[in-house]
């Protein structure tokens, strides 16, 4: 799910003007037929489920970016390529909409001797439409799959742990600066009258702060969270039980592209390349298509630990290895799952890339920083507080507590307890028995 992991992306330019983009009511769908064909050229304006084409055999289909967690679903960009006899979908995406484009895809190639879904990790927004292959004449039908994103297949399960890992380190509604009418959308997406208004919100809040009850809401709202924003998606098929492991192909091998050397699979005598890179989540992947110079990214952009299993360090890796390919001259497109990144080439592309690796070297280094004022520990909640008050406008500090909860990405506190966690830093106590993290 990357509607928590677009922070880091891209440069802090691109990610803030899609923060605008994010915040415009987009509540109406395309109301095109289910099966029309619509093929943009690249660079043009993309809208939900739109085909965009990169090449004759290769596209790939626009998502939807939400404007409210729990009022409308973060669906990814997927890719679909037609090998010589194959045709490959790089993820499966989520809904109708995808579901549709992906068949008029199929249908314009025609049949394929085999259909081959490659994911790239194991959130539902990207394994929702795997049934399609029911549904394109094909004589093979096969999906790989990393292993180590396999416990993402129990997305309930999954991810209320990962929203709830921060309980121990910061109180979840301090800090949390929500107007009436967002909360207001929040309670009637868990069935609230419709007809409350504003007012009646406010009037509430004020009410439950009185009562001193705030503490135990703080404690439910990880998993109510995630009970929302799971209700928001359309029916997903993941079909886990005719997954396969890209592991069950033999171990990751060396793939060298030109200078850079990557781990991963290849299908179809190379057509397509499976990258195993690791950052956004345990096991991700990116895919490469050398006919076309065209490397997928799908989820691994994410500079920032928004998850316990993200790396950053091996986004920066990747990023850097798709740089190298650019100057060898063996890749001129590049595409992620969610926005700011669509298709992009030439300058376009390496400033994109090259914003992934310093916006996640600033948000490491600007908490590092921080946590070296308080050589006795900070606790999360203070440095939360701290960074946020000092940040610049357009600082990763700032443009992540923009785009936090409950826009798409996960509560700036959750990420910084992640980033505290990953790096090391070592745990105390305050007076108030809070844990602390210090250098």
């Amino acid at each position: 799910m990357e509607y928590l992991a677009c922070a880091g992306g891209a440069s802090n330019d691109a990610i803030s003007g899609s923060i605008q983009d994010s915040l415009v009511h987009r509540t109406q769908h395309d109301s095109r037929p289910p099966s029309a064909l619509r093929i943009r050229s690249p660079g043009g304006t993309m809208a939900d489920a739109d085909i965009h084409e990169i090449a004759p055999n290769l596209c790939v289909i626009e998502g939807h970016h939400p404007h409210r967690m729990w009022e409308d679903p973060d669906i990814p960009t997927i890719a679909v390529y037609r090998g010589a006899s194959t045709l490959y979908l790089l993820d499966t995406g989520v809904g109708p909409q995808q579901r549709s484009s992906i068949l008029a895809v199929a249908q314009k190639h025609g049949p394929a001797d085999e259909v081959v879904i490659l994911s790239s990790h194991g959130h539902i927004d990207h394994l929702g439409n795997n049934d399609v292959v029911d549904d394109i004449a094909a004589t093979g039908k096969r999906n790989y799959f990393p292993r180590a994103g396999r416990p993402g297949l129990e997305p309930r399960t999954f991810f209320r742990a990962m929203y709830e890992r921060g309980a121990p380190y910061f109180d979840y509604i301090d800090g949390l600066d929500l107007d009436a009418d967002t909360v207001g959308s929040l309670l009637r997406g868990i069935g609230a009258d419709p007809r409350a208004t504003p007012d009646t919100i406010a009037r509430l809040g004020d009410a439950v702060e009185a009562a001193g009850v705030v503490p135990a809401i703080s404690k439910l709202l990880p998993g109510l969270v995630v009970d929302i924003l799971l209700s928001t998606y359309p029916p997903v098929h993941i079909r886990a039980e005719a997954i396969h492991d890209y592991e069950e192909l033999g171990p990751a091998r060396d793939i060298t592209i030109g200078q850079t050397t990557w781990s991963g699979w290849s299908f179809g005598g190379g057509e397509v390349h499976v990258f195993q890179t690791g950052g956004h989540s345990a096991g991700g992947c990116v895919f490469y298509v050398p006919e076309h110079r065209f490397l997928m990214f799908a989820d691994e952009t994410t500079g920032i630990p928004i998850w316990a299993d993200t790396d950053p360090a091996n986004t920066i890796r990747t990023m850097r290895g798709a740089l190298e390919m650019m100057d060898s001259g063996h890749l001129s497109t590049v595409c992620a799952g969610h926005r700011p990144m669509l298709p992009q080439s030439n300058d376009e592309a390496r400033a994109t890339l090259n914003g992934v690796i310093t916006g996640a070297e600033e948000f490491s280094a600007t908490v590092r920083d921080g946590i070296a004022k308080h050589p006795d520990g900070v606790c999360i909640d203070e440095l939360y507080a701290e960074l946020v008050s000092a940040a610049a406008p357009e600082s990763m500090i700032s443009v992540l507590k923009r785009l936090q909860f409950p826009v798409f990405a996960t509560f700036l506190k959750l990420t910084l307890a992640n980033e505290c966690l990953l790096r090391g830093y070592r745990q105390g106590r305050d007076d108030k028995g809070r844990i602390t993290f210090r250098a």
